[in-house]
């Protein structure tokens, strides 16, 4: 008799436990600040020059789960109507106001222990991109891209290129503070490139021939191959350690360093490139192949065409080498 009790109260426990869970979930589902969150992500994001869109925003494992996120860079700063706009859902505003976004499938956001800040973990291009912030002391952040399809998603809208083959590569900076914010100039850290089966089966770039505006250019298909390569950060200069990109069509060194800036728009890269083109590919290319031959040659290597990769990301220049 004693037995059966025990095993009564054994099975009320149980079901307390089991309601008391369930009572919280469903109280978090019910009473989470959805839309403090939201407003809280697109108005962060605006500051730093980009717009944010989502489609949903739930509790996920031990933080949020946003659906369809899309992120994009407005031609012109966003106004106050705008804002309220995106924080409300950014329904009636389009590609025209906000620019072409680039779509994640989803991200999820969740505090980290180790260092303490933020983590994060997207579903992007058939692939999958993870990042962490460490926010105590120095800020640290780490970004890894893994089997990102260059042809999922809607990369080929974002960057004018209809593009295939695997991205993968890993970021990590540590960045002093200068005052509240985050010097990005000053960073210390890594970047590896892997990429495979790289290919451009067509589109539209501005090539930054000469030193003045970058004029678009059609592009034929173009195997790139593989573009591997590695640059070390110290207090902001980056020193190219490795740059290559290589296949049965082209062949495309870099040497140099890259400085950051406190915005990555405004980081010069200070490279020099060789270049070198299948004949056949090189005929293909027409105006642009054209445009390769007025490179000189190199001087250690006469059958790569020498080039300088200067100026800003955000307005390179690609001069010949002197």
């Amino acid at each position: 008799m004693a037995s059966d009790s025990k095993a009564a109260r054994w099975k009320v426990l149980l079901g307390y436990a089991a309601f008391a869970v369930v009572a919280f979930v469903l109280g978090l589902l019910i009473t989470f600040p959805y839309d403090a969150v939201r407003k809280r992500l697109v108005t962060e994001a605006a500051q730093a020059g980009y717009a944010v869109r989502m489609d949903s925003l739930r509790p996920g494992l031990a933080g949020v789960t946003a659906t369809n996120v899309r992120v994009s860079k407005p031609p012109q700063p966003l106004s106050a109507d705008a804002l309220a706009s995106l924080i409300g859902g950014g329904g009636m505003l389009g590609a025209a106001e906000l620019g072409e976004p680039f779509i994640l499938d989803s991200v999820a956001l969740r505090p980290a222990l180790f260092p303490p800040g933020v983590a994060m973990r997207a579903s992007v291009m058939g692939g999958t991109l993870s990042a962490s912030v460490g926010l105590l002391g120095d800020t640290r952040v780490k970004v890894t891209a893994s089997g990102l399809q260059a042809s999922g998603g809607n990369l080929s809208k974002f960057s004018g290129l209809e593009l295939d083959g695997e991205l993968n590569g890993a970021l990590a900076l540590t960045l002093p503070k200068s005052g509240a914010q985050a010097d990005l100039s000053q960073a210390d850290g890594e970047l590896k490139l892997d990429t495979q089966g790289l290919a451009i089966k067509g589109g539209t770039v501005a090539i930054p021939m000469g030193g003045g505006t970058a004029v678009p250019m059609e592009l034929p298909p173009i195997d790139l191959g593989a573009l591997t390569g590695r640059i070390q950060f110290v207090k902001g200069l980056g020193t190219v350690e490795s740059l290559r990109m290589k296949s049965n069509e082209l062949e495309a060194m870099a040497t140099g360093t890259l400085k950051l800036g406190k915005r990555l728009e405004y980081s010069e890269p200070g490279m020099d490139v060789n270049i070198k083109l299948d004949p056949e590919f090189q005929k293909r290319l027409g105006m642009l192949g054209a445009g390769v031959t007025i490179l000189p040659p190199d001087k250690k290597d006469p059958s790569f065409r020498a080039a300088r990769l200067a100026g800003f990301l955000n307005r390179p220049t690609f001069l010949p080498r002197r």
